[in-house]
């Protein structure tokens, strides 16, 4: 029965949230990477887990609604499923920091993120979600699974 209701009602998270969140990814990144803190890593990929599997709301996610709560800052919807696909992409890069943040792998990895991330907190512009418009949706509207 939830599932029927939510089947084809679209998601969508707040823009704000997701660019605190992002900001946040920076700060993490920078100090796990610089401190060779890997619990830090550790944590950040769980939370890009949390986020990119819609489990519950990640800690990050949860710590920028209440600051955007407390700042009183307008509530500007998106669209959440590229937004969870650039998740799954910062799941990745982040699982390969962890165990690469001693090396120049993970480093140059770490650097991607920090400007990936940077970017999106900054100028609110989500390459991951570039990525999914530009290659996602086009190969799920080709698939003969999803055509109606």
């Amino acid at each position: 029965m939830i599932m029927e209701k939510l089947k084809n009602k679209p998601v969508y998270i707040d823009e704000n949230v997701a660019a605190l969140t992002a900001y946040q990814v920076v700060l993490i990144t920078v100090f796990g990477i610089y401190f060779r803190q890997q619990w830090l890593l550790f944590f950040l990929a769980f939370d890009f887990f949390v986020r990119a599997a819609g489990l519950f709301t990640s800690p990050l996610a949860f710590v920028a609604k209440k600051i955007t709560a407390f700042l009183f800052f307008e509530n500007k919807p998106v669209f959440a499923a590229p937004k969870r696909f650039a998740a799954f992409l910062g799941f990745l890069m982040s699982v390969i920091i962890t165990f690469f943040y001693d090396s120049q792998t993970g480093v140059l990895l770490g650097f991607v993120l920090v400007i990936l991330a940077a970017i999106e907190s900054v100028f609110k512009i989500c390459i991951g979600c570039c990525i999914y418009n530009y290659l996602v949706v086009p190969i799920r509207k080709n698939l003969i699974f999803f055509k109606k």
